[in-house]
């Protein structure tokens, strides 16, 4: 029996799945580069957000900035040694996130 061109189809199937195989490898190493920057870039963000946020407030207790540009959520009062403390609770959310609210209680009359 006579086997004429076997071993060269098994040889071309052979590399056809060893391409196919380093091909699927590749697009993995490129989907997870591609997840990763993209991360990067996501925290970068969220960082940025923050750090504003943070020196808005720290310019309030300065002194320097005295209207906060969050949302206000609520105004209300609280009685300390018979005593009413005025506050306005103020809400800072970045846009498209969720879990990034900070808050800020800020005493004082209403805005």
């Amino acid at each position: 029996m006579k086997r004429t061109g076997a071993i060269f189809v098994e040889v071309i199937v052979s590399i056809l799945l060893f391409t196919v195989g380093i091909l699927a490898l590749t697009g993995t190493l490129f989907y997870g580069v591609k997840m990763v920057t993209e991360s990067r870039q996501e925290t970068i963000n969220e960082q940025e957000y923050k750090n504003s946020v943070e020196n808005e407030i720290l310019g309030i207790i300065q002194g320097s900035d005295t209207t906060p540009s969050g949302i206000p959520v609520r105004s209300d009062q609280i009685i300390i040694n018979s005593r009413p403390l005025p506050f306005t609770l103020y809400r800072y959310k970045q846009e498209g996130k969720e879990g990034t609210e900070m808050y800020l209680i800020k005493r004082g009359n209403t805005p």
